[in-house]
This record gives C-alpha cells, sequence and structure tokens, in this order.
C-alpha cells in the first residue's frame, strides 16, 4: 500500500507540515523558578530541618558541617564539598544518605526512604535551587514590605487615548503602553481566522462551515458580538472553561493512594463545576459552596440546590490520599487541600508554610495552622484501600424527584463537618504532627487581616474562611482568577505566574489594568461571562498573530500585545476537534464511567486500579485516574491531577506526530471523516471543498485543490494495481487525507 511520504506531506503542506513528521510544531517547556523551589520547600528543606537540623546547625556543627544556606553545603565541612551542582552520582551527601559507607552515614540510625533520596538526587541534578539566593524572606508582621498583590486594589480609571484603533477600556490600557515603548498593533485578524480562534477560546470545538458561512455573511456592526453571545450560550462554553477548572483543583476520578481506588460519585463535581460555568455562577457564590456548600445546605433546609452545595465541597474531598489505609498521613490530606486552596483561589504557596514561616511571602506557620484547623476539623471520605477496603464518610444527599434520574447514587464524594475533634490545632514543629507546639487559632493571613472569626461552637469554620476569601476588600481572589481569564484568552498572564502572586513573581506587565479586569469583574456580579464579553470584543483580543520585524525588535516576547500569539491547541481540544469534524462527538457525558461494582473494588499496591475507558464523548467527560494517566491526554500534555495545574506544559516529541500520523485514535477517525465526506459531496473536488472548510475553516487554495486531486488520483491507482477494489482503493485514498489534513500545523495550531 501507499504510504504517506515526507515528500507527499511537503507538498501538500511545505515545511511546516513535513516538520509534524519528527516533532509536534510548538514551544519547548520552560521550568521556571516557582517549580523548582517549590521541589525544595516541600520536599527538600523539611527533611533538611527534621533529620539534620539538630546536628548541623548553630554555631558548633557536626563535623563542621551546617545545613544553613546552599553555600553551606557545597562548601561541605571536615570531609570537604557535599556536592557539586547537577552531579548526583559524584555527591557525597548522596553517598552518605544511601549509607554506603557504614562508618559515613546520615542520618546515623535509620536510613531515609528511597523516594527522599532519590527526591535529593533530582533536587542535586536539577541544580540545587535553594530559594533564599533568589529572594529575601519577608516578616509577615512588616506591611511595607508586601508584596504589591497584598495591597488594596485600586481604583483605577481607564487612561485618555485618541486613538481610533480602541474599541474597548482594555483597548485603552493596552495602547497607552505600546505607545509608551513606540510600538504599534499589527492589522486585526481576519473574519475567518478570528472566528475559529473564539470558537474554539470559548467552546473548544471548531466551528462548523454553516457558522462559518453565518457570520461571513453577516456585514452589520454587531456581527462578531452575536457570536460571541451564541459561544457563552451553549453548552461547549461549560465544558470548556469548566474544564480549565478543573485543571486547577487536581480533579481526578480516583483516590490516588497506593491503590488508586476508583470513586465513581467524583463526576457529580465535574458535573457541578460545568454546569455553574454555563448558568454564569457568581464567583463569589462558586468559592463558597465549594468551600462550605454542607454548611451552607444547613442554613436553607428547603433550598432545592441543596445536593449542588453539598456535591461542591467535591473540591475539598478531591485532596489526594495517601498510604494504604483510612486517612493514612492524615496531615499531608490537609495540606493537598490548603496548598490546592491558596494557589487556586489565593495565587499563593500555603504550603511552603507548612514547616516554617514562608521564605518569601507574609505567611507565618501560624497563618498555616490557623488555616490547617477549619480543615482538620472536617471529615473526609474514604474510598476504600487494599487494608481498609470498605468506603466510609461519604455524603448523602437529597434528592429532587425531577433529577434523580441524573444520579446514580445517594451519596458524594463530598465533605461534612466532624459535627467531635472540631477546634484549633498545635503548630506542628517542622512540619511534623509527632512533635506539636502552641495552639495556633482558626484564622486568616494576618498581612491581610488579622481579625479572629466567629466560628458557631461546634462548627469548623469553612464558611468564615469562604467569605474571607470572596470579601470585597480581597486583594488577592479577584486579582487571581481575572489574571487566569486573561491567561486563558492569550496564552500568558498579566501576571506570568498564574498561580504564585507572592515576592518571587515579577509584576504585572500591566498593573492598572489588572485592577480594573479585577474591579469591572466584582462589579458585574462576580461574572465570568461578562468579563469573557469584555475581553474578546476588544481590538487587542481582535489583532492578527503576523509578526513584525519592528515591534519584534523593540518587544520580542510580546509583552505589550502588539499581535495575538500563536496557540497550540490543548489535549482536550486537538481530541475534541477531531471528534467534532469527524462527525463522531456524541453530546453531554457518558453518565456513569464502567467501573467495577463496589464490592468488587479488589485493588492493592501491587494491583492498582489502572483501567482506561474510552467514549466519543467530549474530553472532559474521560475517567481521569490519578497514578495512570489516559494515554492521549499523557501524550498531549493533559492536566496533572496530582496536583493544581496553572498552565499546560507544551513539549515537543516525535510520538505526538507520529501519533497524529498513525495512532489507532487518528485512524478511526479518519476513516469517520473520509466516510462523511464520500457521503456528504458528490466528487473529489467537493469533497476536498469540504474536507478543508470542515479541518482547517477555509476552503483549498488553488493550488491546495490541484496537490490533493493528484494526491487522490495516484493513491487510488496503486491501491488498485495491487489488487484492491475501486471503493476499497477510494475509501483508503480518503482516509490518508484525512489524516494529513487533521496533522498540519495549521490544524493543531489557533492563530
Amino acid at each position: 500500500m501507499l504510504s504517506l511520504s515526507l515528500r507527499s506531506i511537503v507538498r501538500l503542506f511545505g515545511l511546516a507540515g513535513a516538520i509534524l513528521v519528527v516533532g509536534f510544531g510548538g514551544e519547548a517547556p520552560l521550568l521556571v523558578a516557582d517549580d523548582a523551589s517549590d521541589f525544595f520547600e516541600t520536599r527538600i528543606r523539611p527533611v533538611l530541618i527534621e533529620k539534620c537540623g539538630d546536628c548541623h546547625t548553630g554555631e558548633t556543627p557536626e563535623g563542621d558541617f551546617k545545613i544553613e544556606s546552599r553555600g553551606d553545603l557545597v562548601t561541605g565541612g571536615m570531609a570537604g564539598p557535599s556536592f557539586q551542582p547537577g552531579k548526583p552520582d559524584d555527591s557525597e551527601l548522596i553517598r552518605r544518605l544511601e549509607h554506603t559507607n557504614p562508618k559515613k552515614r546520615m542520618p546515623p540510625e535509620d536510613k531515609l526512604p528511597d523516594n527522599v533520596i532519590a527526591d535529593f538526587k533530582q533536587w542535586i541534578r536539577d541544580g540545587a535551587v535553594w530559594p533564599e539566593s533568589m529572594k529575601m524572606s519577608v516578616d509577615p508582621a512588616t506591611a511595607d514590605k508586601l508584596p504589591w498583590a497584598f495591597h488594596p486594589l485600586k481604583s483605577i480609571v481607564p487612561p485618555e487615548v485618541n486613538d481610533p484603533w480602541c474599541r474597548t477600556e482594555i483597548d485603552q490600557f493596552i495602547r497607552a503602553a505600546q505607545a509608551s515603548r513606540k510600538l504599534d498593533p499589527v492589522a486585526p485578524a481576519d473574519k475567518r481566522t478570528l472566528l475559529r480562534r473564539v470558537t474554539l477560546d470559548l467552546t473548544g470545538l471548531p466551528p462548523t462551515p454553516e457558522e462559518s458561512d453565518a457570520y461571513l455573511a453577516d456585514s452589520s456592526p454587531e456581527a462578531f458580538a452575536t457570536v460571541v453571545d451564541r459561544l457563552l450560550a451553549s453548552a461547549a462554553y461549560g465544558e470548556r472553561w469548566g474544564r480549565h477548572w478543573l485543571d486547577l483543583v487536581r480533579y481526578a476520578d480516583t483516590s490516588g493512594d497506593g491503590t488508586d481506588m476508583p470513586v465513581p460519585e467524583a463526576r457529580y463535581y465535574r458535573d457541578y463545576v460545568i454546569a455553574a460555568f454555563n448558568r454564569d455562577m457568581p464567583y463569589d457564590q462558586f468559592l463558597t459552596e465549594q468551600l462550605a456548600g454542607d454548611l451552607l445546605a444547613q442554613q436553607t433546609p428547603e433550598d432545592p440546590r441543596n445536593h449542588e452545595k453539598v456535591i461542591a465541597t467535591g473540591f475539598i474531598a478531591l485532596s489526594r490520599r495517601f498510604g494504604n489505609s483510612r486517612n493514612a498521613e492524615y496531615e499531608l490530606i490537609v495540606d493537598d487541600t490548603i496548598d490546592t486552596m491558596g494557589r487556586t483561589m489565593l495565587g499563593l504557596s500555603l504550603g511552603c508554610a507548612r514547616c516554617h514561616h514562608h521564605k518569601f511571602d507574609p505567611v507565618s506557620s501560624e497563618d498555616y495552622y490557623g488555616m490547617f484547623g477549619y480543615f482538620h476539623s472536617t471529615l473526609y471520605p474514604h474510598a476504600g484501600t487494599e487494608h481498609q477496603k470498605e468506603r466510609a464518610d461519604f455524603v448523602s444527599l437529597t434528592i429532587p424527584e425531577n433529577l434523580k434520574s441524573v444520579y446514580d447514587s445517594s451519596e458524594a464524594w463530598a465533605v461534612r463537618d466532624k459535627r467531635e475533634g472540631v477546634g484549633d490545632v498545635s503548630i506542628y514543629l517542622a512540619g511534623d504532627p509527632h512533635k506539636k507546639g502552641d495552639k495556633a487559632p482558626r484564622g486568616y493571613i494576618r498581612s491581610i487581616n488579622s481579625t479572629l472569626p466567629q466560628i458557631p461552637e461546634g462548627q469548623s469554620g469553612r464558611l468564615q474562611l469562604a467569605q474571607w476569601i470572596v470579601s470585597p476588600d480581597h486583594p488577592l481572589t479577584p486579582r487571581v482568577v481575572v489574571n487566569r481569564i486573561w491567561q486563558h484568552h492569550f496564552g500568558k498572564g498579566l501576571v506570568v505566574t498564574p498561580s504564585n502572586f507572592g515576592m518571587q513573581a515579577e509584576p504585572p506587565s500591566h498593573p492598572e489594568l489588572l485592577d480594573w479586569l479585577a474591579r469591572e469583574f466584582m462589579d458585574h456580579h462576580w461574572s465570568f461571562k461578562h468579563l469573557h464579553r469584555k475581553i474578546v470584543l476588544s481590538a487587542v483580543y481582535q489583532l492578527g498573530s503576523e509578526s513584525s520585524p519592528t515591534q519584534h525588535s523593540l518587544d520580542d516576547t510580546n509583552r505589550y500585545y502588539w499581535r495575538f500569539d500563536r496557540q497550540r491547541m490543548d489535549a482536550e481540544t486537538l481530541r475534541d476537534s477531531i471528534l467534532a469534524v469527524s462527525g463522531s462527538l456524541l453530546p453531554g457525558s457518558n453518565g456513569r464511567h464502567p467501573f467495577p461494582a463496589s464490592d468488587q473494588l479488589k485493588f492493592s499496591q501491587g494491583n492498582p486500579f489502572s483501567a482506561v475507558f474510552d467514549h466519543n464523548h467530549r474530553s472532559v467527560y474521560l475517567m481521569t485516574p490519578r497514578l495512570n494517566k489516559h494515554p492521549f491526554m499523557a501524550l498531549y500534555d493533559g492536566p496533572d491531577p496530582n496536583k493544581s495545574t496553572e498552565k499546560r506544559a507544551s513539549s515537543t516529541v516525535a510520538l505526538q506526530a507520529l501519533a497524529l500520523m498513525n495512532g489507532a485514535f487518528l485512524k478511526e477517525k479518519s476513516t469517520a471523516l473520509a466516510q462523511r465526506l464520500l457521503r456528504e459531496a458528490p466528487d473529489n473536488e467537493a469533497r476536498i471543498q469540504r474536507a478543508y472548510r470542515l479541518i482547517l475553516g477555509r476552503p483549498p487554495e488553488s493550488t491546495e485543490l490541484a496537490e490533493g486531486l493528484d494526491y487522490l488520483q495516484v493513491f487510488q491507482s496503486e491501491l488498485q494495481a495491487e489488487g484492491r477494489s475501486a471503493e476499497d482503493a477510494t475509501q483508503f485514498a480518503w482516509v490518508s487525507y484525512s489524516r494529513v489534513l487533521f496533522s498540519s500545523n495549521e490544524f493543531v495550531y489557533v492563530e
């Protein structure tokens, strides 16, 4: 059979298409300082404090070897340097941790677990980042040293800009910053490009040829706004933007412990998130229900939405489980909750304060354990483990009669208060739950609000915590969320570290615009859809993506938005677009994942749950395991369900291109598309026209049409010469041609 050759692809699509054969076009992922410092703070520093601090700190450290700074470790003590950055295999520190010499062991008694030693090797291999060398620590009580994001929101008036290019207030901020740097925006995108951009952006699906025709035929000034309103009103909008939130809250359908036990009820939380976006639920309500929906339901016993409020606390219940028994390493479950809440809602790495005062941001250990008390007073459900198979502490649901067909269980993967053991907790010294210090009253981050909440007797206080987070005068919450919205529209945030607004973060590129957006968001009832409209109707969003040598020389990273950055489809958009174009996409979800019955969940650490369930519904509805990613999501940089994913990686590996060209999924969907084209168009020329409009959103150019006709004719002739029937040869030729179009950069990238 004729194969798809490099020459054929070059003929059809030029060099850009050929690049796909050896690598999926895109930018290489960047390792940001925040990742490296988080690794040190969560995996290295706590071990140094707990296991090494007693002997290797102070004025007379053992062996003259101190561990109080990176320089101390590099210099070493009496035995010389303890390691060389980047060379763990030549490291004296690693040799001592591995107990290779009985007389030179660290710690001298029990060897550290293998995974901890592996963390030290990784740390050294990555350059031994020690964050104090990057930033000075901040005294939480020193207000004049607070990071910019901790200061109150400013009331901003858009700058006066006399430029007809500006369409909205957003453009006034952008244009003023451009002009101050002698930058000029490029020309706007054409209508076809803009339609594809905004449709993929708001729904994660490509526009249909019919939608394109309607938009191109509409010459009214409101044509684009009409498209935007249609997209925001579609069910696909919630499926697209709900997925962004699920990235942040580390959504998964399994528990994450040694057995990775399935949690069939987790999907109720996923569906709650999607429905909340489609309803345009105010963001302050959205957060409050996720932190304290069960407590809200108690206050309004007759509200028919009470089951949804309870399900919303799945945000907390999603915390990863550890060990292999019920509530094993409970402090790590709570830490995962606090860390995810901090990164997602506040843009802070609160988990860094578990073992000591935060080294960069004004967050103390007392602040951390004050928040720890809220969740330590909360009962987390147990999905079962190898040693304790019985499920426990799921929350019962009262489902309205008209919705009982939607829910296959009257239990939710949700939380409730421990209505015993409720109250404040002691500080864990160096993060060790067996070494307790003073009590830390449940409270807030004192550098923002030092007032202690009035918590009703016997309650966790999660409702009071939620009310503080969404209070109108909170400086972080609105800034963080509008920055995330901007990030997803433009591919980068005004603050480039969307989950870190602390001292390590670069200031925003447009600080006045960020505060104006935050005020605009709150003043319009915390409405996502209002802010989407504001952004996508702006001139800056509608710019073309072509480069300009003059502008590039002045701003090579496009920090000031003189063009629209070309973006690669994420994993879900790629898969969903292929399903949609091929005619295979099914509406709605697939209901309950086909997990085994609860009494048949006999998984163990040696045999954890590892199934993959595929279907033709949207990717947001795929079953998401914690320990074994869905193959498509893993290959195309899907989110990590074990931690809050603030921004997807963008790797470039040959397997991505090979899977697009030859993978089973693409073969199956290319076959479906070929059958669709053969069914919907009468001849090859009409089919090529239809294929281009379905896949690329435009008609083919004359040269592309001629090359396509030639390709199909040669392919069919060679197959028939091999003995294939004319019917088979025609279908195989169209399957091949469909795969070529699906693999083109023009399909995979969004201009």
